[in-house]
């Protein structure tokens, strides 16, 4: 017998405040998350992507999409802390294609006894952050390569990105 576990450890479940569904994330879905909400979550895991003037950006809408009011211009930090504008193509996507995890959520689940650890998250929270952003990022990437095979994107986790805060995800072409 061979046993191909799913790309989210079940060790994860150990950072959620609620204990329903300890073990598998089928009982805790179930039992917390309505089906709007978990369509909802896949609809997140797929966006839109729009290519405009060789850039490709991500969208919640692609239909609400207005080129006239979304310049050409990025964000590149220059030293430490310093940001300037740049109009290449790599700083463009990378600033325009940021997603801040935690500035994202508005709901979260009451943890007060957790201290905050970093970027105003608690421990549990802040890896549980950094959890979806890489899984945002392996749908991501494949949704790109679906939509854009011929083209090759380089993707970023970090804190503080740019002029955002907290847990961020960015990507652009290489």
């Amino acid at each position: 017998m061979k046993i191909y576990q799913g790309s989210i450890s079940k060790e994860s479940l150990n950072l959620f405040v609620s204990d329903i569904g300890s073990g598998e994330f089928f009982s805790y879905v179930g039992h917390l998350v309505s089906l709007e909400q978990a369509i909802s979550v896949l609809g997140l895991l797929s966006p839109d992507f729009i290519e405009f003037d060789g850039h490709v950006f991500w969208q919640p809408n692609a239909q609400q999409y207005e080129p006239q009011k979304n310049y050409l211009k990025g964000l590149v930090e220059t030293e430490a802390g310093v940001l300037e504008q740049s109009a290449s193509r790599r700083d463009v996507e990378r600033y325009r294609n940021v997603f801040s995890i935690n500035q994202f959520f508005s709901k979260w689940e009451d943890a007060p006894n957790r201290p905050v650890f970093k970027v105003g998250l608690s421990e549990e929270d802040y890896r549980l952050c950094h959890l979806f952003a890489e899984q945002i990022t392996r749908y991501w990437k494949r949704a790109l390569s679906d939509c854009f095979p011929e083209k090759v994107f380089q993707f970023e986790i970090a804190d503080d990105l740019l002029d955002e805060y907290g847990v961020c995800l960015t990507f652009w072409q290489l």
